[in-house]
């Protein structure tokens, strides 16, 4: 019967923090993907304000609705600059998020290189002990057609 592989409860802790790691960068993606995503609304949102403040001064504009427009897009031009901060720092977590996964994977490589190597020399010991008995038992085979053959009838 092969022997347990002392390390298994190392390597069954290493596959778990691998698949947590895991889990988390991939919640980390998602978190940089929705702040990218919103970033991209405000700086469409900009576009289109900006394409109607230069409609409405084409056609005339008072300047207390022009000092509101810049007001406004000065507020939006803020939150951009908020959001990108947003967005960069998203990314800083899932670059330390990927940095974490990459270890727990190499931990995990390395408990599960030596659980194969343990299997592998199972594998052989117990091949051994089988031709062992295997040898043993046709010995005593032939010992007993020995022993026949020397037994006069």
């Amino acid at each position: 019967m092969p022997r347990r592989f002392h390390l298994q409860p190392l390597l069954d802790l290493a596959r778990n923090n691998s698949d947590d790691a895991g889990r988390k960068l991939q919640q980390l993606k998602v978190k940089w993907q929705e702040a990218d995503f919103k970033l991209s609304q405000l700086t469409g949102y900009r576009e289109e304000y900006r394409n109607r403040l230069l409609q409405n001064t084409q056609q005339g504009m008072q300047m207390v609705a022009w000092r509101e427009f810049q007001l406004f897009m000065d507020k939006l031009d803020q939150a951009i600059a908020l959001q990108g901060d947003e967005v960069e720092k998203c990314k800083q977590q899932w670059e330390g998020g990927r940095r974490e996964w990459l270890e727990r994977q190499r931990q995990l490589k390395a408990y599960d290189t030596l659980s194969q190597r343990h299997a592998a020399s199972e594998v052989k010991r117990d091949s051994k002990k089988e031709q062992l008995e295997q040898d043993e038992f046709a010995g005593r085979a032939f010992q007993s057609a020995q022993a026949d053959k020397d037994i006069p009838d």
